[in-house]
């Protein structure tokens, strides 16, 4: 009797055992509930120029203090260059030469009406700590909005995406003209 109970309580810390996750070293990667970043396949990314518009009287610099945005996307393969002034903003947009400007929601209009007509930069505001009314407002003006307080992680992958698209809307505009 005693080992028809001993077996049948094996048998059901088993059974409990195989619906829960395993946490021994290296198991945590094997779980198929919880994908992992390990299973994305790396972005290919091109060389791209970003101006980060920085104004210290809006939210941005708060938006960005918890990451060190220059060495985040210089690792990421990215060419950042910060601007704290409006002159120097407008100094850095009339140079040229920009594949994405990343700036406060705030500024995103000016910015949009001071790029240049030929080949402008993707404009990407940042929201800082928006009800989901203004981050809606926020992406209805633009196709691509990011909101913070930012994470490496998050800032790298809407820079990504965004450049993707402008890549994607180069690309038919080449096609139409028969480039």
């Amino acid at each position: 009797m005693k080992t028809r109970l001993v077996a049948l309580t094996v048998l059901l810390f088993c059974a409990i055992g195989l619906g829960e996750p395993l946490l021994a070293c290296g198991e945590k990667f094997r779980m198929s509930n919880r994908p992992t970043r390990l299973l994305r396949a790396p972005v290919a990314r091109t060389p791209a120029s970003i101006l980060i518009y920085a104004n210290p009287a809006l939210n941005l610099p708060r938006a960005l203090a918890g990451v060190p945005v220059d060495d985040t996307l210089r690792r990421a393969g990215y060419r950042p260059t910060t601007v704290a002034s409006s002159k120097e903003f407008q100094t850095a947009l009339d140079r040229g030469g920009w594949d994405l400007v990343l700036l406060d929601v705030a500024d995103s209009s000016a910015a949009i009406a001071r790029s240049p007509a030929v080949n402008p930069p993707v404009v990407l505001p940042v929201v800082f700590n928006a009800s989901k009314a203004e981050l809606a407002s926020a992406k209805k003006q633009h196709p691509h909005a990011l909101k913070g307080p930012v994470k490496s992680q998050s800032l790298v992958e809407a820079i990504d995406d965004a450049l993707s698209d402008k890549a994607q809307t180069q690309n038919k505009i080449n096609s139409k003209s028969g480039l």
